[in-house]
This record gives structure tokens, sequence and C-alpha cells, in this order.
């Protein structure tokens, strides 16, 4: 009975001592994440136009390729015009966006709230939900 009661608060030390460690984790993995964006700086115009090409030569190899038909090849069809037709950001607008970015980044890990672990993926899982609609 005593080596049970052992065995178990050993168990559950051993699984609390994890799970601070995994939001220590999480916050040290969104630090690394903050201080890289800030150290490469905003993306270059030129960057972007080459993604830009990438992906209508992704989408006319789909395309191409023969394997779509019907509303897949038609939705393929349409993602290529709608990169196509969109205009690139100027390069102040995109310096504005990383700013942006970064200061949003630096507001959650100031947050205290935010160095709950419970809360932070919350709050991951919110983000996610407002993306999708």
């Amino acid at each position: 009975m005593k080596y049970l009661l052992l065995l178990t608060i050993l168990i559950s030390s051993c699984a609390i001592m994890a799970d601070s460690h995994g939001s220590n984790r999480a916050i040290w993995a969104a630090k690394i994440k903050f201080n890289l964006a800030e150290l490469k700086g905003p993306p270059l115009l030129a960057d972007l136009e080459v993604k830009r090409a990438n992906k209508i030569a992704d989408l006319d190899l789909l395309i191409n390729s023969g394997k779509y038909e019907g509303k897949d090849l038609a939705h393929l069809i349409s993602m290529r015009e709608k990169i196509l037709s969109a205009e690139l950001p100027s390069q102040e607008q995109i310096n504005l966006r990383h700013e942006k970015k970064l200061k949003a980044m630096d507001q959650k890990l100031r947050e205290p709230n935010m160095r709950d672990r419970k809360l932070w993926e919350l709050r991951k899982q919110k983000n996610r939900r407002n993306r999708k609609n």
C-alpha cells in the first residue's frame, strides 16, 4: 500500500513537471519565432515576386497534368487567375505589415495570461476557428 502511494506521487509529480516544461517550451518557441522575424526583417518585393511566380508555375503544372477535371480544374484555374490579377504590395506596405506583425507577437509574449499554456492553446484554437470563418 505504501509503495502504491509512493508510486502514484512519483508519477503525478513527473506529469506536473512535464506539463510545466511544456508551457515554457511554447513560450520559448514563440520568443525564437519573434527574434527570428525581427532579425530577418521584412521580405523584399523581389522575394514576393519569386513566390508568386512559383505559385503560378505550380498551378500551371497541376492544370496541365490532366489529373483534374470539372469543378477541381475550374477551381485551379480560378486560383491561378486570382494570383495573376492580384497586385503586389509596395515595399512600404510590406514593411508596415511586418512592423504590425512584430508588435502583435511582442504583445502576445508580454501578456501575463499568455504564460499559462491552457490559455495559450485556447487562443490558438480560437484564432484557427476565426480564420476558417
